[in-house]
């Protein structure tokens, strides 16, 4: 899809919406995604790294840990606010409410979204976003945000490398409220 790689992986777990997973390349490296989609036992993963999908098409079987993190508790009104790629970030925890017949509305900007865009004077009772660091500052304090710009080493809380304001993206997120984050 464009410059995002869409990859299908067969799994026996049932991640949460806000939850994500690691991919594990022994002898090389972790890497950890944030979960596109899943349904009916099969996880949908969006990669732009042209880099990752060629170290993942040279393996025959890969070792994924997870589902890591916390699960976002999606109220019945949910408002997306994306930019751009990010706007995949939001999918899992967007789709999965939709499925649960929650209403469902993004801003998106940079981007082509599957949901309608809200009108201006509605409000909502959860916000997701996945927006660059600069602008999380414009968000609500309760708004979860996608966090995307620091370094998960670990994905287990023990390395510390994720850490902002005594929070731990790797444990707690990597959906993280704007409250914990700024300011």
């Amino acid at each position: 899809m464009g410059k995002i790689f869409n990859i299908y992986i067969e799994v026996n777990f049932n991640p949460l919406p806000g939850q994500y997973i690691s991919i594990i390349l022994p002898s090389e490296n972790e890497i950890p995604l944030g979960i596109g989609d899943y349904e009916d036992g099969v996880l949908t993963l969006f990669i732009e790294s042209e880099k990752i999908i060629k170290k993942l098409l040279n393996k025959k079987y890969l070792l994924l840990k997870g589902p890591l993190g916390r699960e976002i508790r999606l109220g019945r009104r949910i408002l997306g606010i994306a930019e751009g790629n990010l706007y995949y970030d939001l999918l899992y925890p967007l789709r999965q409410a939709k499925r649960q017949s929650k209403e469902v509305k993004v801003l998106c900007k940079g981007c082509e979204s599957e949901f309608e865009e809200p009108s201006k004077d509605e409000d909502f009772d959860t916000v997701l976003a996945a927006v660059n660091y600069n602008e999380i500052k414009y968000l609500p304090p309760e708004a979860y945000i996608y966090v995307r710009w620091v370094k998960m080493n670990c994905t287990m809380g023990v390395c510390g490398v994720c850490n902002i304001k005594g929070h731990l993206p790797c444990v707690e997120g990597p959906f993280m409220k704007v409250k914990d984050l700024v300011d």
